[in-house]
């Protein structure tokens, strides 16, 4: 009863520090968890789920997006690319101006599993330096040897292999995997013919075949696992793996079309001060109406890269100068709340193959017999082409594998040795003294000196081809040098914030993709991929034609460039004189019992598809929330529970 009129009292204190965006405000009750989490991403589930676990506490997990009913749009990977508007948010980024001065438009999952419901279903891990640079960066307990047993706990992997990969590199160790977590980890029963002459010619180009993509130890080809259940050939996402797990339990609860306003206190002082979380306020976007959720333990923040800081910011806590700008009383001042934003810079180009008699994933468009006999192996067999993604058999190629290698190692050297220049092709939060206190600069040049250096090595992937298997080569880069930075621009949470990827800024990241499109021109000239007659068009559609100048590619580029939708680092955590918004622990600064667990937490973006990251360090988190975290020696070993 002291809890619920405490409750009951901050919520009226709210009330007059912070405008409410619904119409109409219930406050005659209000209702109390243990743990709130907000957002049902898979790192919310993931987290909501493991600490349901324990019969004696309440979880409710909030979310702005609605549960879905297996529809097959979400559950068919022939559907993969689709991306059913009810399940994402779509927000314009700010006009790139380092680019061709236009905005992008940026999709994030929106639904109970987040990304896992839209995304490419890519299972990779990146490599162990990754996580080791988060390790160096003053994150003790989040190497690579105590994030590994946490990738093994959230997998079911089985290699269950299509009988056309039994000559191709498809292959594993057995300790890098787990064989009974909740997600299903494995392979399409289905080959894409020309993928063997995708192999074949980057052998050619000395990429060498990787042993098992997920140990973290090299850079070259790889036939990537997905997260698909090896029999039924369907998605494994977080709502089928952690919510339906957990949905039986009478302490698990889930609130959906519910967007979470803010986070409120119960201590509105300023300055040193460590403040709790009491609950959030949310908004029914059914009704319109506003309530509030009580939180008895702890707020968990797992909105995602865009919208953790713009909560984050909503709720005073971030640049104390923007809060004040727009009316925000300020509760903490962490300048790094919404900057170190990092993406895979991506572009889509496209040789299309001409040689029309090998199959390919357009004809599933294009050829309705082809797409009608695939239908029919998928529905009566779980076989065929509908199993298989476009893009299985992808390159993570370093620089030193494709390039002239002193010229690259003498560029790197170059942008280490130039830092003090490196400001310029930042945002002005990151230099502005009221803006960061310089802070985030400090922990923006650490990094950078990290990443360049690890660049250098032979082991570690500069970018990322993915073969559409039709004759794309899109390509991604790995360990973007450029930062950007999401904020609110008002105190409305309907109100998207600015979002500015800044892809491109650092001449490293140009670099590295200039080389990257010449690398794909090799391959295609190689004997093996020469058999499927590619198409070298004119830039304007995506594809750059083989006479192309060094600046006429850069231009190709510069209108192509998007996300990979891999946004991260707004809420990084680092030490708070490096910009960090939260400590190992998770906590944000400043505050006693509010954590935030998603890929905004990452310091550095990992060279990798994020999904297998995001499960890994949300289940790492919910140990160090329940205070029972496997730390382990290097070198040792060690299972969680």
């Amino acid at each position: 009863m002291k809890l619920f009129v405490l409750l009951s009292l901050l919520a009226a204190r709210f009330i007059t520090c912070f405008p409410f965006i619904g119409h109409d405000t219930d406050n005659s009750t209000i209702d109390t968890y243990d743990y709130v989490v907000v957002g049902c991403g898979i790192a919310g589930l993931v987290v909501a789920a493991r600490l349901s676990e324990d019969p004696t506490v309440s979880v409710v997990c909030i979310e702005a997006g609605s549960l879905d009913n297996y529809e097959d749009s979400i559950e068919i990977p022939v559907y993969i690319g689709d991306r059913p508007a009810a399940y994402e948010w779509d927000i314009n980024t700010t006009p790139q101006k380092q680019l061709d001065g236009k905005p992008r438009v940026t999709v994030m999952g929106k639904g109970v599993g987040g990304g896992s419901l839209i995304n490419g279903m890519i299972w990779n891990r990146g490599n162990q330096n990754d996580f080791n640079i988060w390790a160096g960066l003053g994150n003790p307990g989040w190497d690579w040897e105590n994030l590994l047993p946490y990738f093994k706990k959230s997998e079911t992997y089985t290699p269950r292999y299509y009988d056309g990969v039994q000559n191709q590199p498809v292959t594993f160790d057995e300790s890098m995997h787990g064989f009974s977590g909740p997600v299903n980890v494995s392979y399409p029963q289905y080959f894409w013919p020309q993928t063997g002459n995708w192999f074949e010619a980057l052998n050619t180009l000395h990429i060498p075949d990787c042993f098992d993509p997920n140990d973290g130890l090299s850079a070259g080809s790889y036939f990537l696992p997905s997260s698909i259940g090896p029999v039924n050939q369907t998605r494994s996402d977080a709502r089928q793996a952690y919510h339906d797990m957990a949905a039986g339990r009478p302490n698990y609860h889930l609130i959906t079309n519910a967007q979470v306003g803010r986070v409120f206190f119960d201590n509105n002082s300023t300055g040193s001060e460590a403040v709790r979380a009491g609950g959030v306020q949310v908004v029914d976007l059914l009704s319109n109406t506003t309530r509030f959720i009580g939180a008895a333990r702890e707020v968990i923040l797992a909105a995602g890269g865009i919208h953790t800081p713009q909560i984050l910011e909503l709720s005073g806590i971030g640049n104390a100068s923007l809060l004040e700008s727009l009316g925000i009383p300020v509760i903490q001042n962490l300048p790094g709340v919404g900057n170190n934003l990092q993406d895979h810079a991506m572009v889509h180009l496209s040789y299309p193959f001409q040689n029309t008699s090998v199959s390919r994933p357009a004809w599933l468009l294009t050829n309705s017999s082809f797409d009608s006999a695939a239908r029919l192996a998928y529905l009566s067999s779980r076989t065929g082409p509908w199993t298989a993604k476009p893009s299985t058999a992808v390159a993570f190629p370093s620089l030193a594998q494709m390039a002239n290698s002193t010229r690259y190692i003498s560029l790197l050297e170059d942008a280490m040795g130039r830092f003090g220049l490196v400001p310029s092709v930042l945002p002005p939060e990151y230099t502005s003294p009221d803006r960061s206190g310089l802070t985030v600069l400090v922990g923006y040049g650490m990094q950078h000196n990290m990443v360049a250096a690890s660049l250098l090595l032979n082991t570690t992937p500069a970018y990322e081809i993915l073969n559409d298997n039709s004759g794309g080569l899109d390509l991604a880069l790995m360990r973007p040098l450029s930062r950007g930075t999401v904020h609110i621009t008002s105190a409305d949470v309907r109100h998207d914030p600015a979002v500015n990827p800044n892809w491109l800024s650092h001449a490293v990241d140009l670099e590295i993709l200039l080389l990257a499109v010449r690398f794909n021109q090799r391959i295609l000239s190689t004997p093996p991929m020469q058999g499927l007659e590619p198409a070298f068009a004119p830039g304007p559609d995506g594809s750059i034609a083989r006479d192309m100048t060094r600046e006429q590619i850069a231009s190709v580029l510069r209108r192509g460039v998007g996300t990979e939708f891999h946004y991260s680092g707004t809420a990084a955590m680092l030490p708070l004189d490096l910009g960090g918004v939260v400590d190992p622990n998770l906590t944000v600064y400043g505050t006693r019992n509010l954590r935030v667990v998603d890929t905004s937490l990452f310091p550095v973006i990992p060279g990798a598809h994020l999904q297998a990251v995001a499960y890994a360090v949300a289940e790492r988190a919910a140990d160090v929330i329940k205070g029972v975290a496997v730390d382990v020696v290097v070198g040792g070993g060690g299972s969680p529970a």
